[in-house]
């Protein structure tokens, strides 16, 4: 009997442990990196068009909290083989309000821009 209950709290310790399964290539999960913690913002929809040749990015920002959250974000703009083509932006601040959507758009500093990832973190 005691076996079995260690067993059952091995499993279920392992159980918690188990990571979740990365995000799919492509995916408007796969292109954000949240860079600690962030609580109460959901990045919703994204879109991305070619404007004269360069990359623009649409991204939808969600606050879930009733309360004022400052965020910080970046964007990194990458290359066909997935490597940086333009120099690492400062990061900037945006506050959401309580309970607010917002959109935050972006335009990519070169045309060789193929990709972007977002970063994202809170204070």
């Amino acid at each position: 009997m005691r076996f079995k209950l260690i067993a059952v709290a091995a499993v279920a310790l392992l159980a918690g442990c188990a990571t979740p399964a990365p995000p799919e290539p492509g995916s408007a999960a796969s292109k954000v990196v949240s860079m600690g913690k962030v609580k109460n913002i959901v990045v919703g929809a994204m879109r991305v068009a070619r404007e004269n040749g360069f990359m623009t990015v649409n991204v939808q920002l969600s606050n879930t909290s009733y309360t004022n959250k400052t965020m910080f974000y970046r964007f990194a703009w990458l290359g066909p083989e997935g490597f940086p083509v333009a120099e690492e932006e400062s990061w900037k601040t945006l506050t959401l309000y309580g309970a607010q959507t917002s959109f935050l758009p972006a335009i990519a500093p070169t045309p060789k821009a193929m990709d972007f990832r977002l970063e994202i973190k809170t204070p």
